[in-house]
């Protein structure tokens, strides 16, 4: 995929994620342009790549960031909704001819004073029974170093139409970096459909 695609596709996967924040945030705040978190792709990747080692599957996952083109846009989006600057592409994506294989987008919410790292896409919605399929977040704190690998498995407790972790303590307030892989299970109709995504979503959000 070159570069100038890429960014098309980035920029209409943002657009999709934005709308989306909308409607499950209710309202929303800007934040002024020189205010949102900013961190060069490579600085986020390096840090991920650390907290993943020992991982395989987190490993894999931020290498394939890493040899990917990392355009990025900025949403403007404060809390309590924030969308990852970079979308997730799947196996399966969110269907139909204009779409293709992009899936949808990491999101981190701050409901109830609770920050919790989320993912929200297609197809269809996020089944109930994640049996066979594992979704997780690794995430790197730049305030207090605090850094893991949780699952995201709590399906519409945070936000409606998003799968999200427990609580997430200990990040301070400020800048973190976080990705998103793995699988989920969808339900489209009567048929669960599982999708694996093959580039992560990658988002550097305000706890």
């Amino acid at each position: 995929m070159n570069r100038r695609h890429f960014g098309r596709r980035v920029a209409a996967g943002l657009t999709a994620a934005v709308a989306a924040t909308m409607m499950f945030t209710g309202v929303v705040s800007a934040q002024p342009a020189d205010s949102a978190p900013v961190v060069d792709p490579a600085t986020a990747i390096a840090k991920l790549r650390t907290v993943a080692a020992g991982n395989p599957e987190a490993e894999a996952a931020i290498e394939r960031l890493a040899a990917s083109p990392t355009d990025t846009a900025a949403t403007n989006i404060a809390l309590p909704g924030q969308i990852f600057q970079i979308p997730a592409y799947s196996d399966t994506g969110q269907g139909g001819p204009v779409l293709g294989q992009l899936y949808g987008a990491g999101v981190a919410t701050n409901m109830s004073n609770q920050f919790r790292f989320g993912f929200f896409g297609g197809p269809g919605v996020i089944a109930n029974d994640q049996t066979g399929a594992e979704l997780d977040v690794v995430y790197y704190s730049f305030v207090t170093g605090a850094s893991g690998i949780v699952k995201l498995d709590q399906n519409n407790v945070a936000v409606p139409t998003v799968v999200s972790s427990p609580p997430v303590a200990g990040l301070g307030s400020g800048l973190v970096v976080a990705a998103v892989y793995g699988s989920l299970n969808h339900q489209v109709g009567p048929n669960v459909v599982k999708s694996t995504i093959w580039w992560p979503t990658l988002g550097t959000v305000l706890a």
